[in-house]
């Protein structure tokens, strides 16, 4: 395929020209001539499998522009340019995509969501027409191009499902279903606290976070958005988005209840999304019930725990599918004796309900306060591995610290110091884990990474550190302007000002626009996820402010 500078060589000047006056100074910009547009190809098939490929591209020439005042240069924000698209060549209902200064370029995914929008049925090949719009301004009258038509076969899109983002947009933190396709989704969700996140639909649309303070729950897909946030509440959240009345909803469930022939509390298990409990029934076809009371969180509530809506949970049994109802159906035992009851929400599409005979077969967890991470630092302390390096396990199940990574030929964690035995190594790609395996976890180049594992799902991540640390939440203020410089290998140190005292005190994060990576703390110690510190109450003032996040420590004293 030719390149998008060949095209552009190829391109003829057209000679119309527009202009437009400014009063006050009488300074007019000239030069606005009608662009020629091609594209790189005329027919263009879509499948899901070249979804993220370059599927089709565009270029042009641009005019060039001057004032009638000498020395005064065209900004260069000028001429606003942008292609639509539409069903047909008027362009009744058109569909715009800020483009670049000479050339464009649209993505299977990007290609089959404008012929979604302007109604092209899947998989028949239909025109789509385009044509570039300039203008110098919103009190210009715009210069079009010459119509391009192109014909496209899109794929069908899948509306059912719109997954949750973490801040990089990379990782699925959970699913939502929608039955109808229609923008209204719901699902419980596995969440910690003030998790972050963004949604995709289907057709790739991102929605965020309105960008303004106090408008939590309330939805955009504006450029300008932020990442959503659960509240402060950490386990199963029953969850809805609606991206027609563009808000979502949160409802905290910390406990379900079994009533009826037996009264029991069943207990959430945050790495599976599912609620158990054993029940013990005396008699044969034992009647009981599943409910409870969720703190609704929403547009009206924000993320104020005391102003959360007291909302009742229950739950009706068809089949082996379980579903959320306003009254509790009554679910019958059929023979008295000990039963493990389980309520699965793994599955987006659909809850299942399961009765199996015994207090289950799952084995018990065993629980290890560390991980040893041996071979880590061989690079340093030579070549024999040593169990010095360890990081925590936390109150959610995940493993997490602050490390000087030095390693020659990889690594293992290890559950119990001075054990060789057991360990964890890699699978069989970067990021995922296999207990007792062959070979070492690949080490990264030298430096000091975030590391986080999570043993229930076997998976790892690696963030490097880089020179500079972010402190956000002072004076209520949640933005990335604070900073903490760098002074030796995980330290950082800096003055911060405290104009007012924080009512959720502040936190320090690793890299700017992520979230979901920070340290709270108190008394001196940092916990990973942890609550915000609340040294700012000691009174407004200067403050130095050192962070060792290798020792989990910080000190801050007023100047």
């Amino acid at each position: 395929m030719k390149t998008i500078k060949g095209l552009i060589a190829l391109l003829a000047i057209c000679c119309t020209a527009v202009s437009c006056e400014k009063d006050g100074d009488k300074i007019i910009l000239s030069g606005l001539e009608p662009s020629k547009l091609i594209a790189t190809a005329t027919d263009v098939r879509l499948t899901q499998e070249n979804a993220e490929a370059i599927a089709l591209s565009f270029a042009w020439n641009n005019s060039e522009l001057y004032t009638n005042t000498p020395g005064m240069n065209v900004p260069s924000s000028l001429p606003h340019i942008s292609l639509q698209s539409a069903a047909d060549a008027a362009f009744t209902t058109p569909t715009e995509t800020v483009a670049d200064k000479e050339s464009h370029s649209f993505t299977g995914t990007e290609l089959n969501t404008l012929a979604k929008n302007a109604g092209l049925e899947a998989d028949e090949s239909s025109p789509l027409y385009f044509r570039l719009k300039v203008t110098l301004g919103t009190n210009t009258d715009p210069v079009y191009s010459n119509i391009v038509s192109v014909n496209i076969t899109p794929y069908k899109i899948d509306m059912s499902l719109i997954k949750m983002l973490d801040a990089k947009k990379e990782k699925v933190l959970g699913t939502l279903y929608s039955p109808e396709s229609d923008g209204e989704y719901a699902g419980f969700v596995s969440a910690t606290s003030w998790l972050n996140f963004f949604l995709q639909e289907g057709d790739g649309t991102l929605w965020g976070n309105v960008g303004v303070d106090g408008m939590a729950f309330k939805l955009t897909n504006d450029e300008s958005m932020w990442n959503c946030w659960y509240p402060g509440q950490s386990g199963c959240f029953y969850t809805t988005v609606s991206t027609s009345g563009k808000e979502w909803t949160a409802t905290h469930i910390p406990v379900l209840d079994i009533s009826g022939a037996v009264d029991v509390e069943m207990s959430y298990v945050t790495s599976k999304n599912q609620w158990k409990a054993t029940v013990t029934t005396t008699t044969d076809n034992s009647v009981i019930q599943i409910s409870g009371t969720g703190k609704k969180y929403n547009v009206s509530t924000q993320t104020d725990d005391a102003a959360a809506i007291d909302t009742p949970i229950a739950f009706t049994v068809n089949g082996n599918q379980i579903a959320l109802t306003a009254t509790a159906g009554d679910i019958t035992i059929p023979t008295a004796g000990t039963w493990t009851l389980t309520l699965d929400f793994s599955d987006p599409k659909t809850g299942t309900y399961t009765l199996t005979a015994g207090e289950g077969d799952d084995p018990e967890e065993e629980i290890f306060p560390f991980l040893y991470l041996a071979g880590i630092d061989d690079g340093t302390t030579g070549p024999d591995w040593n169990f010095n390096v360890k990081i925590a396990r936390g109150n959610d199940g995940i493993y997490s610290g602050i490390v000087y990574v030095n390693s020659l030929w990889g690594f293992k964690m290890y559950t119990t110091a001075d054990d060789w035995n057991n360990y964890y190594t890699m699978g069989e790609t970067e990021g995922t884990l296999i207990k007792n395996g062959e070979g070492n976890i690949t080490a990264p180049e030298e430096g000091v990474y975030l590391i986080t594992v999570d043993l229930a799902n076997l998976t790892y991540t690696m963030k490097k550190l880089e020179n500079r640390i972010y402190i956000s939440g002072l004076n209520d203020v949640w933005d990335f302007t604070v900073t903490l410089d760098k002074t030796a290998d995980g330290v950082y140190s800096g003055t911060i000002e405290v104009t007012t005292v924080s009512p959720w005190g502040f936190k320090i994060y690793i890299e700017p626009e992520n979230w979901n990576d920070y340290f709270g703390g108190g008394e001196g110690l940092l916990y990973y996820k942890g609550e915000g510190i609340t040294d700012d109450a000691a009174g407004v003032g200067i403050y130095t402010l050192t962070v060792n996040l290798i020792n989990a420590t910080y000190e801050m004293i007023k100047q």
